[in-house]
């Protein structure tokens, strides 16, 4: 009976450390300014190609907050988040206050070391993310990984340089022409067999 009161004393413990753990998005203050732009183009809003297009990141503490505000950020971690309009009838990305809960960011970029004057990294853009409307957020966070502040490219609404990513086709252009060269083959030999059968048919009925 020990043994039991023990593993449900220690389950208590852990809901109340997860408790304590949890952190709401609203509580946070945006005090990192970000910027995010397509490398290849130099903009901060457009079309990014999933396996082949960079973003360069940028981001720094907000300059309107004292130096102290971030004596506890040890952290920045860089994640790409939907818009609000790649999120519709997508509850698989659906926003949450819980940090814990929600799906806005779930693609990890990086994560660097603060400093107040901040840094930057250039990221390609994985095969593996999908086609949709994007933003860059940046996390501060403790010893922990617990969130204290946070910035992003774009405006509250999530409406303003937002980036586009095009999903990888799964072919190259090497297969296509490939493919082309093959089926005009198969056309000209087709027409090319069936020409040499009429030939064939003529020379049998006389």
């Amino acid at each position: 009976m020990k043994f039991s009161v023990a593993f449900v004393m220690t389950l208590m413990l852990a809901s109340v450390s997860m408790a304590q753990a949890s952190v709401l998005f609203s509580t946070l203050e945006r005090t990192l300014v970000v910027e995010a732009k397509i490398k290849e183009q130099e903009i901060s809003s457009g079309i990014a190609l999933a396996g082949v297009s960079h973003l360069v990141i940028s981001w720094h503490l907000n300059e309107s907050f004292p130096v102290s505000v971030g004596d506890k950020y040890v952290n920045v971690k860089l994640r790409l988040c939907y818009a609000p309009v790649s999120q519709i009838d997508r509850g698989w990305r659906k926003t949450n206050d819980d940090l814990h809960k929600d799906k806005t960011c779930t693609k990890g970029i990086a994560q660097q070391k603060y400093i107040f004057s901040g840094n930057s990294t250039t990221w390609r853009v994985t095969k593996d993310v999908p086609g949709a409307v994007y933003f860059v957020r940046a996390y501060a966070v403790d010893a922990e990984g617990n969130q204290l502040a946070f910035g992003q490219t774009t405006d509250k609404a999530k409406t303003a340089n937002l980036i586009t990513v095009l999903p990888i086709s799964g072919r190259t252009g090497n297969i296509d022409i490939a493919a082309a060269i093959f089926s005009a083959f198969s056309v000209v030999s087709l027409t090319g067999f069936l020409g040499l059968e009429s030939m064939r048919s003529k020379r049998t009925s006389k």
